[in-house]
């Protein structure tokens, strides 16, 4: 555990150095001798077929990364969905609408709920491209299951390893020494970094398959998460995907439906697994 912490240690530095260079303009020198500024720039998009518009070989090696929730899939309801989760986000714990152990009730939801595509060709478009692809997502690798059963069922092509190897990684991993261990896991594609940053779990993925890339293209819901992938200080385009729209403060119908349906599901776990529902009450969260 020591050696990993000091790994842990070096990535952090190594990634604190990266982001300070990109805060000035730097020179990259291109396959031609030439030299140009480095490329870091965010866009506003409704349409995943956006992506291509930054594929050409100008850019040199390219990763494409995607998001899951609100990105490629989305909630057919409003409980459970990503707009519910930023909104608990926002909630006082003492607040009547709160609910405790979001990502433990959010993993019950995975299991059970069904996703839609958020664009009728979303799997075609992704599918068809052809650059080395990765999905990021926030959720736990112990919703992987239920991750992948949905993607699948939507129609997309889960992408291929980038380094080869079907075996894939788990591990866990601190930001800091002194911080909670995350379960991360890289499998089938699809990167889980339960809730950490997606721009250093990415770098730190790249590292341990010793991997580099001249560009990354990122299609993401989230802008915080389009900031924190733009800290790799490399050629990239950060899509901001906003097809699917997620106003704050909620509306007051969402607002009763949510609680309607977390009261639900309170009963069916009472009458089920009543164990199981006292410890989401008591804050007793493993996810």
């Amino acid at each position: 555990m020591k050696t990993a912490n000091t790994l842990q240690t070096v990535l952090s530095l190594t990634a604190l150095a990266i982001l300070l260079a990109a805060c000035s303009p730097r020179q990259i020198v291109t396959g031609h001798g030439l030299s140009k500024p480095a490329i870091s720039e965010v866009i506003p998009s409704k349409n995943l077929s956006d992506v291509k518009n930054y594929l050409g070989p100008e850019f040199g090696r390219t990763l494409v990364v995607f998001d899951i929730d609100d990105t490629l899939l989305t909630s057919e309801s409003f409980f459970g969905s990503d707009h519910w989760y930023q909104w608990q986000g926002t909630l006082d714990r003492n607040d009547p609408d709160y609910v405790p152990c979001k990502f433990d009730v959010n993993a019950i939801n995975y299991e059970t709920e069904t996703l839609q595509k958020t664009e009728a060709d979303g799997a075609q478009i992704v599918n068809s491209i052809e650059a080395d692809k990765i999905i990021v997502t926030a959720r736990s690798p112990y919703s992987r299951g239920p991750t992948l059963r949905e993607l699948q069922n939507a129609g997309y092509a889960l992408p291929l390893p980038l380094d080869g190897d079907p075996n894939g990684l788990a591990y866990g991993w601190q930001e800091i020494p002194s911080a909670k261990e995350a379960a991360i896991s890289y499998d089938d594609g699809v990167l889980m970094v339960s809730g950490r940053n997606k721009g250093k779990l990415l770098l730190d993925l790249l590292a341990k398959l010793k991997l580099h890339y001249d560009h990354v293209i990122l299609v993401d819901d989230g802008a915080r998460n389009i900031k924190a992938m733009r800290a790799a200080g490399i050629d990239y385009h950060g899509l901001h995907y906003t097809r699917i729209e997620k106003p704050l403060p909620v509306e007051t119908r969402l607002v009763a439906e949510a609680n309607a349906a977390w009261q639900a599901l309170q009963h069916y776990l009472a009458q089920t697994f009543p164990r199981r529902l006292e410890q989401l009450r008591h804050g007793q969260c493993f996810y």
